[in-house]
Formats: C-alpha cells, sequence, structure tokens
C-alpha cells in the first residue's frame, strides 16, 4: 500500500525511488521513498518506513517534504510533515504510539563540491507536541544523522545515528522511551 501511496503521488518526469534497510544488533530499519522535480529548483519527497525495535517498540511513518538548495549548491533544506504509528512495551504495560510531527532537514552533498569524494550527510528533526501527539502518546521527537558513502551512482553505505524519544501518559503510568542507536546499511536508488 505504501507503495501504491508513493508511486500515485509522485509525478511521472523525473522521478526516483529510493530503498534503504539499516540495522544493529536490536533494531532494524526499513524505508521507501520517491521524489520528484515539482518546481525548477525544489524536490518533493514522500515516503515511509518501520523501525523494528526487539521487544521494546515499533514505529512506522508516513512522511512527506520539500526540499531544495540552500546558499550554495551542495546544501540542501527542506520542511515537511511525518505521521507516526505505533506501540511500545514496558514490562507488562503496552503504549499506543501515534502523532503528526513537523520535520526540519538538511543534508550536505560533498560530490558536488570536491568531485572525488562520494559521500553525503544528512541530517532530519521530527517533533510532535502534545496537540498532535494521540492515544496514549504525550509528544514525540526523533533525530537522524546519517553518512552515505557511494559505491556506485545508485548504491550507498549508511553509517547513521537515530534517537527517539516518546512520553506516554496511560491514566496513572506515566512513560518516557528513550533509545539511542547507532546503525549500518545500504541505500539503492532507481
Amino acid at each position: 500500500m505504501v507503495l501504491f501511496v508513493i508511486a500515485a503521488a509522485s509525478p511521472a518526469a523525473g522521478r526516483s525511488y529510493r530503498f534503504d534497510m539499516y540495522a544493529n544488533t536490536n533494531d532494524v530499519f526499513l524505508g521507501l521513498e520517491s521524489e520528484a522535480l515539482i518546481a525548477e529548483e525544489a524536490l518533493i519527497n514522500i515516503g515511509g518506513g518501520f523501525v523494528f525495535s526487539g521487544n521494546d517498540y515499533t514505529v512506522g511513518n508516513l512522511h512527506f517534504s520539500v526540499k531544495g538548495e540552500a546558499f550554495m549548491p551542495a546544501l540542501t533544506l527542506g520542511l515537511g510533515l511525518k505521521g507516526v504509528l505505533g506501540t511500545a512495551e514496558d514490562g507488562n504495560d503496552d503504549y499506543d504510539l501515534a502523532g503528526l510531527g513537523f520535520v526540519v532537514l538538511g543534508e550536505y552533498d560533498f560530490r558536488k563540491v570536491y568531485y572525488n569524494l562520494p559521500v553525503l550527510v544528512m541530517s532530519d528533526v521530527t517533533f510532535a507536541p502534545a496537540t498532535l501527539a494521540f492515544g496514549d502518546t504525550e509528544d514525540y521527537t526523533e533525530f537522524n544523522l546519517r553518512a552515505k558513502g557511494y559505491i556506485v551512482q545508485s548504491a550507498a553505505l549508511v553509517l547513521g545515528y537515530k534517537k527517539i524519544v516518546a512520553h506516554f501518559d496511560k491514566g496513572s503510568d506515566d512513560y518516557k522511551l528513550s533509545d539511542n542507536m547507532f546503525y549500518f546499511g545500504f541505500e539503492f536508488t532507481f
């Protein structure tokens, strides 16, 4: 279904797809995105993904952003929205995770400045305040930092860091999910 939404929402000309998979000893990340040129200097990015973290939590997301070059050719900045839906466990308690967050993102593509350095560094922050958090969720924050080393033009090895913080309130139970994770994986663009 996510693939259908991505394909249907993307303009036909200039569209690319990206599949990524990252992992560490406890977590697995899967993602699929579509990116298309919507104006002379603007790209629209639509996608989704999942984070599976053992028995602790599972989070799925759908996201949308618009980004473009800023200040210099190698720097790209953007804004968007990300919807998250999942569950978290603390002992015998289960919590529903749901929210709509604001996304701020940036990336620096060294390939545009130093032609022999096939590296792209990117980061994004998502924040869903209490007014946009649902179910047991009080708020949701996610931070991502990734370095991509391109082996060929359409394939990269990825080294990254992700931090997820979610506050839950379920009657008399308050719970704070806080997870820091380093991961390694790959990304294919077609």
